[in-house]
């Protein structure tokens, strides 16, 4: 099971930074492009991937 996360804020990081721990896989997404995000999820872990928003709806 995985979960998407909308929002790259500190609310969304800190999801994504909780889910990371339990080795469960995450989407993140926001308006930006999931290139913008990608840094920011590679930071998180390997099971955080950003992607485009409709991918993530």
């Amino acid at each position: 099971m995985g979960y998407a996360i909308v929002g790259s804020g500190k609310i969304g990081q800190a999801f994504a930074h909780a889910f990371a721990r339990k080795n469960i896989d995450v989407t993140v997404a926001s308006r930006r492009p999931p290139e913008a995000l990608a840094p920011q999820a590679r930071a998180i872990g390997p099971a955080v991937i950003a992607k485009p928003l409709r991918d993530a709806l």
